[in-house]
């Protein structure tokens, strides 16, 4: 009697853990922390013409690629680099999870999430040409122009990022770009 006892409340423990293991599953995204180095929540002033956090922007060819340095699932396609008004540069990426479902049985209905975080002053370009290296603009109040996604990112999820820079001089036509834990994104053409 006491053996069928502890049988039944093995049974119960066992089901609760599978739908723990399921609701889990069942997640589409967690919250991005509050920041990627730190407690305090990035800031984006973003122009009027940019898209708001969320909103869809449309999917352009890569101008290259790179491979996240702490895991080949995720990767950085760098969509555009160009000269804007107000003597800006405007640099484009978005991130990729190209995980598919890992494990056997159960388990490989659990796609792979990908953390990404950084330190935004690994976020920048260099000018060769002046040797020179530039972080991102900032407003009046000290927030920072751009948005850059940094979280978890769910198996086969995208996250399109921007940024604006001040412009090199006229005469520099090809930069280097560093997306944090990338390898950089060398002798970029920048666009007219």
């Amino acid at each position: 009697m006491r053996s069928r006892h502890i049988f039944r409340v093995l049974v119960a423990f066992c089901a609760v853990l599978v739908l723990l293991a399921l609701a889990a599953c069942s997640k589409t995204e967690e919250a991005a922390p509050a920041s990627p180095a730190a407690t305090q929540a990035p800031q984006s002033a973003a122009p009027a013409a940019m898209p708001a956090q969320g909103a869809p922007m449309s999917k352009p060819a890569a101008i290259a690629s790179a491979t996240f340095s702490d895991d080949p699932d995720l990767r950085c396609d760098l969509l555009e680099v160009k000269r804007v008004s107000g003597g800006a540069l405007l640099v484009r990426w978005r991130v990729i999870n190209t995980a598919g479902t890992q494990g056997q049985g159960l388990a490989a209905t659990t796609p792979k999430s990908v953390h990404y975080t950084f330190d935004w002053d690994d976020l920048y370009y260099i000018d060769p040409a002046e040797n020179k290296k530039y972080g991102y603009l900032t407003d009046a109040d000290g927030n920072k122009i751009l948005q850059a996604f940094y979280g978890n990112l769910p198996a086969g999820q995208q996250r399109e990022n921007w940024a604006k820079f001040p412009a090199p001089p006229a005469s520099t036509t090809k930069i280097s770009i560093n997306i944090p834990k990338f390898p950089p994104f060398e002798d970029v053409t920048i666009a007219p």
